[in-house]
């Protein structure tokens, strides 16, 4: 073989080999249907949701697929239906076919349900601050939605960086994780996911330093006032609202 076809050949293998292993590695995509059921179907739409569960289950579906409520604002009683943690080539070779799962779906639920809109997030692991151990989402996720202004995405990104360098140098013992909207909807879209254990988890804790003194804490006054002037300049606007983890009528692979 010559020089240059052997050094082709080791490079494709390599090259393989290194996506092979990335592909073992947690993805960070995250797929979220937003499903809202129509007014007085709730029951219908829940019962049908079970059904969906418990047919993945049969199926030996090899991702979870996992049911959030939202409880307030203006999106309250819509249900978010996800798979996390894939690759974008994990959408080519699903373990239960689109067609098959677009059919059960309409046959279990597809008649009790108003809307649904498919969009898909980046989970942004590099500022986010979640626990490892955890193996199930936490009972209420408290969710704030930034909608950054066209071309301040890079400040908006700069100062969250920095948040996250604060939280880890002072050991700040909240839990955050950021995702940003990869598709599906109006660009610059960041959402902050908070974990609650209970309703008494929403409360302010004294032994937990607020957001800005830790920031002064970890860089000094005129830095703190500059991560919060950047965010204050680069977001449009924000919104917020508190979701319920739904397992009853989630599907977890291993369950």
């Amino acid at each position: 073989m010559k020089r240059n076809q052997l050094l082709s050949a080791v490079g494709a293998m390599l090259f393989v080999a290194g996506s092979l292993a990335a592909q073992d590695k947690p993805g960070t995509l995250a797929g979220i249907e937003f499903q809202k059921p129509k007014n007085g179907m709730v029951p219908q739409y829940e019962a049908g949701r079970k059904q969906k569960a418990a047919w993945h289950k049969q199926k030996n579906d090899t991702a979870s697929l996992l049911v959030w409520e939202t409880l307030t604002g203006d999106n309250t009683g819509t249900y978010l239906v996800g798979r996390f943690g894939m690759h974008w080539a994990d959408l080519d070779k699903p373990s239960i076919s689109v067609e098959d799962d677009t059919a059960e779906f309409q046959k279990v639920i597809g008649s009790n349900v108003e809307s649904v809109v498919d969009r898909y997030y980046e989970f942004l692991p590099k500022v986010s601050r979640t626990d490892p151990g955890d193996t199930a989402p936490s009972k209420f996720s408290d969710v704030v939605i930034f909608h950054v202004r066209y071309g301040k995405g890079s400040d908006f990104r700069s100062a969250i960086d920095r948040v996250h360098e604060a939280a880890e140098k002072t050991k700040w013992p909240v839990k955050f994780g950021w995702y940003v909207l990869a598709n599906g909807g109006q660009t610059g879209e960041y959402v902050l996911s908070l974990p609650r254990s209970n309703w008494a988890d929403f409360e302010d804790k004294p032994d937990t330093k607020p957001f800005r003194d830790m920031l002064k804490e970890a860089f000094g006054q005129a830095e703190a006032d500059s991560i919060i002037d950047r965010i204050d300049h680069s977001v449009e606007r924000e919104t917020s609202e508190i979701i319920q983890f739904r397992p009853d009528l989630s599907y977890m692979t291993g369950k």
